[in-house]
């Protein structure tokens, strides 16, 4: 989609306007599911708010470069506005590279909740890479000029960083961190105890997330003739808009784990889920221990299972009382205090001669 004189503005102000109403509708989901259906929030939620922020504040800028000559061929570019132009692309990096950081953080604290210790291990390490990329990164678009202004005004006393290699090293060191980040939980999904629709669900977040880092990927092919040629207004477009993609992208991937919750209670058959009115969700903030976050077992060494009796006057360790006259259940309870909550629901009926009978029975577990 090229608009007068072939340029490339109108199709990259359509990606921005597309994506950046994809992440509002995204964003909103996700909030709706934190704070109505779960009523709590997680630091994966606040981490993802400051990447939307950040990816919004990247397309203001994009869309402000592409009205000071982005997408036009350099020849067709007011000369007065380069200056302008300029700023706005040395703007775009920083917000580019953070919106990034925040999206795979976010990723990697959810990764911390599935209750797997490994895994967990695992993720911190890797927040740790994230955020020393990210900072040193944002730092170096920042000051890669001495002093700063000639990064946009391309005139002075001074000197810079060789862009060309700074830039190259960051779009391959993001296609290796995007590789980790999204496949990192890969052995842990196939060996965790959930229903075969949310293992589905696990694997279309990593589906999305490895698109991203394919984004990525094309963006880096941009790079080179971007740096290299004359005319570099038009040039920079595919990297621009590949950016755009890239960066929402990873956060519709971070929040898929929120829109389980809603699923879970307006259509909880959709997922497997038979319990539509607890609020309680497998992918809830609520971080106060592994089982309670993820609710994926694994009983790891049959020999510590024991098995007791819980009578109906009494407590089971959970906290919950089985009702029912002269009632027990034999409950199969591994040694790692990993419990199982099962809840059953019983309804009765008045049948005509007055006696009662059982429609149904619920389990739900």
């Amino acid at each position: 989609m090229a608009g007068a004189n072939g340029s490339q503005g109108p199709m990259v102000v359509g990606v921005c306007v597309a994506f950046a109403t994809l992440t509002f509708v995204v964003l909103a989901l996700r909030l709706f599911a934190r704070l109505y259906v779960l009523g709590q929030m997680g630091v994966d939620d606040y981490l993802i708010i400051c990447a939307c922020a950040l990816s919004w504040a990247f397309i203001a800028v994009v869309i402000i470069a592409v009205k000071h000559g982005l997408g036009k061929h350099f020849a067709d570019v007011d000369q007065t506005k380069i200056v302008d132009y300029s700023f706005a692309v040395w703007l775009s990096s920083m917000f580019y590279l953070a919106t990034l950081g925040f999206v795979k953080t976010s990723v990697l604290w959810f990764y911390t909740r599935l209750g797997d210790r490994y895994l967990t291990r695992l993720s911190w390490v890797m927040m740790g890479v994230i955020a020393a990329q990210a900072i040193s990164f944002v730092l170096v678009a920042a000051f890669q000029c001495r002093p700063i202004s000639m990064a946009w005004t391309g005139t002075g006393t001074g000197k810079c960083v060789n862009i060309n290699i700074f830039y190259l090293c960051n779009a391959a060191l993001n296609i290796v961190t995007d590789l980790m980040t999204y496949t990192l939980p890969v052995k842990v999904i196939f060996h965790l105890q959930m229903p075969q629709k949310q293992k589905f669900v696990l694997a279309f977040i990593l589906c999305l997330g490895l698109f991203a880092c394919i984004s990525s990927i094309i963006r880096i092919t941009y790079i080179p003739a971007m740096l290299s040629s004359k005319d570099s207004t038009y040039v920079i477009s595919g990297s621009m808009y590949w950016s755009v993609i890239e960066t929402n992208v990873g956060i519709f991937a971070a929040s898929i784990p929120s829109f389980k919750a809603i699923a879970s209670h307006f259509v909880p058959r959709f997922i497997g889920e038979y319990s539509s009115g607890n609020k309680y969700n497998p992918w809830s903030s609520n971080n106060t221990s592994p089982w309670y976050a993820s609710r994926f077992s694994k009983a790891r060494d049959p020999n510590s299972l024991t098995m007791f009796t819980v009578d109906s006057k009494d407590d089971d360790p959970m906290g919950n009382n089985i009702g029912g006259a002269n009632s027990s259940k034999e409950r199969i309870i591994p040694k790692n205090r990993i419990f199982t909550h099962t809840k059953i629901e019983t309804t009765f009926e008045i049948n005509d001669s007055g006696r009662e009978s059982s429609a149904s029975l619920e389990r739900t577990g």
